[in-house]
């Protein structure tokens, strides 16, 4: 045998957390915790035996099965039923409590996550006596999806906003089961959240606190529950580091050091990649993590159609895109090429933001959007065929930009073409009533929303054509703002259109984007100088060239 093996590490790590505590001093054997049992199977790749009959034994074997104590019982709390793959979702969820475990639910955006969650939750208050309140922290854009999904479905429970300036913890507990929060009052109030003893706090987005050294991952880690459960379409958007963040949140420990994690998982599987060590990981997170797919367990899902829709550039933006590139950009290629200074990142995305403008409206970068018609504009005239297209079938439209120049033209040119609309960025209040108006209101054909604010926990399924004005850095992005129109309740196929101009930075982020789908489906980082650290000089310097 060789003891040296790296496939022994996980005994020295689970001696470690056990600190070798043995049954008695005469024994030759150690207590394993229910966590290191399941550590001691993933690494094993062969099932444990357990041995022996009673309760303890159909315990061992009925968790290692993931599997409740007993089956889902009918909830009269609830108002709607659950599709079978919801049901399993919530049976697993249960198996998690049952055990003293945390996990994050991945289902694929729109199959019901929020679903799931108050069914488990009617199901503690209905028939496990559970009386500790329930925590729900999600970004402040879905607060009211949260509010009206727990009227609508879950009149059983008592949900409560804790948000505003008025805002009463004390009161608020006293009056909820379920109490509705976001990440940034989860950071203010933190000191007086951390003394309340949750049954459950449910981390909505949990994507959004993947850094551990920001305030708001810290105060998630201080909240006091019995459980922590993370729900997010997209686990893992750069790299694995950013998976355990997540586990050291919903099940501390389980892991181990970040060292040890990127040493045998973190290096093996992204620059190698070890096809073997990736396996392992698979099997390490299954038992805590859920995800299904809409193309797998929605048959009755109509088809969602994809379709990248290219345009040239004007004489307009040419003019335009030459100069930026050729006044900024000359220095900048130089420097890349030179290779011997550091990647001046925050200049570099300065000037391909400028350049994204540029090929979304000459108006944009002039200053004039309320003069938009003196300019003109490939992408622009693009746009509008496809709206009319669209509106002349009957169709409602999702349009998406991460500009709020370009929304502030879209909207210029709908109320000149007496087209009912609403639009919901950062800004926008009463978020509820926007969509319910999109939703419900035949006449309002339009939704116009910014990327970060309006394509994430909301339901847009009036809507069956999504139009993405502009590329984002990150496909899990847009693929969560696509999903608020293709999810359950979606009666019509979904036509989704990208927009990218040719011969532009456009056009090569596109593909860059698609070559570097490797973990999640997903390649870099939020909109901030700090993603352009996941491309090669060489790929900056394609981004910076002037179009031919």
């Amino acid at each position: 045998m060789d003891c040296k093996s790296r496939d022994l590490d996980v005994l020295d790590s689970i001696l470690n957390r056990s600190k070798g505590e043995r049954l008695s001093e005469e024994a030759s054997a150690i207590k394993l915790s229910r966590m290191d049992l399941f550590h001691l199977t993933a690494t094993r790749m062969k099932p444990v035996d357990i041995t022996g009959d009673g309760d303890r034994a159909d315990l061992l074997k009925r968790m290692l099965e993931l599997r409740p104590m007993r089956p889902l019982p009918e909830m009269k709390g609830l108002t709607s039923s659950l599709r079978p793959y919801q049901e399993r979702g919530v049976e697993w969820i249960r198996f998690l409590f049952e055990n003293g475990f945390g996990g994050l639910l991945c289902d694929d955006m729109g199959l019901g996550k929020t679903h799931e969650v108050m069914s488990f939750m009617v199901g503690l208050r209905e028939y496990e006596n559970v009386k500790g309140p329930f925590l729900v922290v999600c970004p402040t854009t879905v607060l009211s999806h949260w509010d009206n999904k727990i009227r609508e479905h879950a009149p059983g429970l008592k949900a409560v906003l804790y948000h505003g300036g008025q805002r009463d913890l004390g009161k608020a507990l006293k009056d909820s089961d379920v109490l509705l929060t976001s990440y940034g009052i989860l950071r203010w109030d933190i000191e007086k959240l951390k003394d309340i003893s949750f049954s459950l706090a449910v981390f909505d987005e949990i994507q959004n606190i993947k850094n551990p050294q920001t305030l708001a991952y810290s105060s998630a880690k201080d909240i006091k529950a019995r459980m922590k459960l993370g729900l997010t379409g997209t686990p893992i958007e750069n790299s694995l580091s950013e998976l355990k963040t997540l586990f050291d949140l919903t099940m501390p420990g389980y892991f181990g050091t970040d060292k040890n994690f990127d040493s045998r998982y973190v290096k093996p599987i992204e620059l190698g990649p070890d096809s073997t060590r990736r396996e392992e990981l698979s099997r390490l997170i299954s038992p805590f993590t859920l995800r299904r797919l809409k193309e797998t367990v929605l048959d009755d899902l109509p088809e969602k159609i994809e379709d990248i829709r290219s345009c040239r550039l004007s004489e307009d933006q040419v003019k335009l895109y030459r100069d930026a590139v050729s006044s900024r950009g000359k220095g900048l290629l130089q420097l890349l090429k030179a290779g011997e200074e550091p990647v001046p990142y925050i200049h570099i995305f300065a000037l391909l933001n400028l350049l994204k403008q540029i090929c979304n409206h000459p108006a944009m970068v002039e200053g004039t959007p309320d003069d938009y018609e003196r300019y003109q504009s490939g992408k622009w005239e693009l746009f509008k065929e496809l709206v009319a297209e669209s509106l002349d079938s009957g169709q409602k439209v999702v349009v998406y930009s991460q500009f709020l120049g370009m929304i502030k033209i879209i909207e210029g040119f709908l109320q000149t073409q007496n087209v009912d609309f609403v639009t919901l960025t950062g800004a926008s209040r009463k978020r509820g009533e926007i969509i319910s108006r999109f939703n419900n209101n035949p006449d309002c054909r339009l939704y116009v929303g910014s990327l970060k604010a309006g394509g994430t926990g909301i339901d847009l399924v009036a809507a069956s054509v999504v139009i993405h004005y502009d590329r984002w850095w990150n496909a899990a992005r847009e693929d969560q703002a696509t999903d608020r129109v293709h999810r359950i309740g979606q009666k019509r196929g979904v036509q989704v259109f990208k927009l990218v101009t040719e011969g532009t930075l456009e056009e090569k982020i596109s593909a860059i984007i698609e070559k570097k789908r490797n973990l999640m489906d997903s390649v870099v980082k939020e909109s901030d100088p700090g993603i352009l650290r996941s491309f090669s000089r060489a790929e900056l310097i394609e981004l910076l060239s002037v179009p031919s």
